[in-house]
């Protein structure tokens, strides 16, 4: 991949869980991808869960869960370091909260790699680290998946969806590079459904020619990837148009793909995600790449 400067690396949140391991084997396997560096980051913010706010830190409880993180962060660097090199693989312990910790982090990498949850997280539901995470950070984030939630084995096929609005070209960039890095073939999804005109028309259904309102949503998403087809000629491109809502059909197609890619608007002065989003990110059961979309529709 060349598009993002070599110099950056893949950063990824390590906390001790099975979403974090998970986590770290696909963030490394993307930064051999990338041809670029990994770095493993621990936050180990105090107060600790189940503690109160006010309890003060006991220095020697510090120390020793330091020295307990840093055996965990060295055993991973050394897994790391058999795919890229030892001299590609850092990792550091933030005294920081680890949203803060991994927000800050993504001002300076080409990707993020998170678990869907944490330590303690439950199943089913986004945890808080990886919500706080995807609403604000700077660069693309990977969320891994539940890993009990969808097995399929091989896994393929870079998965993107596709709005016709202002952004895409940010989403459709980072999908391409991932699709031509892994040899795979990209599926663009354009999903539509108009809820108001349903309702009203509910009765009259044979009245709407909702043939012709495909054909204009086909028309969208081949206009839109026109000019990434003459761009990108050795990635195979199949295009898909669903009459079915975002999340919906996203999480349907990326059911046996090897990566999901969405786009997120930045919502400020609120880090918060967008509907779809946050249903994508529920529901996935492949890993789901959050590029972040700025007003103007850049990266």
């Amino acid at each position: 991949m060349t598009r993002s400067s070599p110099s950056r690396p893949v950063v990824v949140g390590v906390d001790g869980s099975d979403g974090a391991r998970a986590a770290t084997v696909f963030a490394t396997d993307e930064a051999r991808l990338r041809r670029t560096s990994l770095r493993l980051l621990h936050a180990l913010s105090w107060p600790l869960k189940g503690l109160a706010a006010e309890t003060s830190p006991d220095p020697d409880l510090r120390e020793t869960l330091q020295a307990g993180v840093e055996v965990v962060l060295r055993a991973t660097a050394a897994d790391a370091a058999d795919v890229l090199g030892a001299d590609r693989v850092s990792w550091s312990v933030v005294d920081e909260d680890p949203v803060t910790a991994l927000r800050t982090a993504s001002a300076d990498a080409q990707v993020l790699v998170v678990g869907s949850r944490g330590v303690g997280g439950i199943l089913g539901l986004l945890g808080s680290t990886a919500n706080g995470v995807v609403a604000d950070a700077a660069c693309p984030v990977v969320v891994l998946p539940d890993p009990t939630s969808v097995t399929a084995t091989p896994r393929a096929s870079v998965v993107v969806g596709v709005e016709g609005r202002p952004g895409d070209d940010a989403v459709l960039d980072f999908a391409f590079a991932e699709a031509a890095a892994r040899g795979t073939d990209l599926v663009a999804v354009h999903a539509w459904q108009d809820v108001t005109l349903e309702t009203a028309f509910q009765s009259l259904g044979p009245l709407v020619d909702w043939a012709g309102v495909q054909a204009d949503e086909e028309r969208v998403l081949a206009e839109t990837l026109a000019g990434w087809r003459q761009k990108e000629p050795d990635v195979p491109v199949r295009e898909v148009v669903l009459r079915e809502r975002t999340a919906r059909a996203l999480v349907s197609v990326g059911l046996t793909a090897a990566l999901l890619v969405v786009g997120h608007r930045h919502r400020k002065p609120l880090a918060r995600l967008g509907s779809t989003t946050h249903g994508v990110l529920r529901r996935a059961g492949c890993p789901v790449a959050v590029v972040p979309i700025t007003s103007d529709g850049a990266r």
